[in-house]
């Protein structure tokens, strides 16, 4: 792993800089932090990987979130010693089309907190919507893929994951949300990141808001591709669609292709682990 050695005084200051490699933690020695150096930028020495033992966990603004098994109280303790946060929660699933989280409170009060992850503020509840640390990755990939200008259509747009980074890099975003709680915290997130002349929100069912032509679709629900025949009807040629799901969904995606009697080129990549034996998976398809 390669670190730049700080002081540990200024390191709050730097890890939103652009060197910082947020998927990996600092270490910290006495007074000096090793920061994680992200690929392609200089760095002061190479450590070997520390991994830490024990559950891993999310650290969502000044909320410490568990998933998988309900974590024993020696690991809570643990947490909270370390961080100091205002909560703790036990993220159990989701429910629903609103994809509304299913948590148990460990520790604390839960209430509003902000995020700040590759530049981009999110502030949000986690006991009211949707937080995945997980897709960091995958969210600078699509910020990487947009080109100023282009027509976006975001139909499920949660509190703005991916909605923001796609605006930030240049394109106008159309964001689509049937969540109430979800669509206050995107249109404060709009405000907070400067983004309102690029997102236009519409709060419904994304099959009754969409409408033109789009550059690029993104569908970021684990079901997604029974939501395809209504996107397909806004692609054109060369619309590049970002079509989400768990496991190989490939065979679901061709026959919404072939009915609507669409070629395209498909790539399938793995987005994170969701649980034993699953994956978040996300499949690109460019409309030919």
């Amino acid at each position: 792993m390669n670190v730049r050695e700080i002081p540990r005084r200024d390191m709050n200051e730097v890890l939103q800089d652009p060197w910082v490699d947020t998927g990996r933690r600092p270490w910290i020695s006495g007074d000096i932090a090793y920061v994680p150096v992200r690929d392609g930028y200089p760095y002061t020495m190479a450590l070997k990987e520390r991994r830490r033992k024990g559950r891993g966990y999310q650290k969502i603004g000044s909320v410490i979130a568990f998933h998988g098994e309900k974590p024993d109280w020696d690991v809570v303790s643990e947490v909270i010693d370390r961080h100091k946060p205002e909560a703790v929660i036990w993220y159990r699933g989701h429910r629903g089309e609103m994809r509304i989280p299913e948590i148990t409170v460990l520790y604390g009060e839960v209430s509003d907190t902000m995020n700040k992850e590759s530049g981009i503020i999110y502030h949000l509840n986690p006991a009211v919507v949707m937080f995945s640390q997980g897709n960091r990755e995958e969210k600078r990939r699509i910020a990487g893929l947009v080109k100023p200008g282009e027509r976006i259509c975001d139909m499920f747009a949660g509190i703005g994951y991916f909605t923001l980074p796609m605006a930030k890099a240049g394109g106008h975003v159309h964001a689509m949300e049937i969540n109430p709680d979800a669509v206050y915290f995107l249109q404060k997130n709009i405000q907070a990141n400067n983004l309102g002349s690029r997102v236009m929100v519409s709060h419904g069912d994304c099959r009754d808001h969409i409408t033109g032509i789009y550059d690029r679709i993104h569908m970021g629900y684990y079901d997604a591709a029974k939501f395809l025949a209504t996107a397909l009807q806004h692609a054109g040629p060369g619309t590049m669609i970002h079509v989400h799901g768990i496991g190989d969904n490939t065979g679901e995606i061709k026959e919404h292709l072939d009915m609507a009697g669409v070629l395209a080129v498909m790539n399938q990549r793995i987005i994170k682990k969701i649980g034993p034996g699953k994956v978040h998976t996300v499949t690109d398809l460019v409309i030919k």
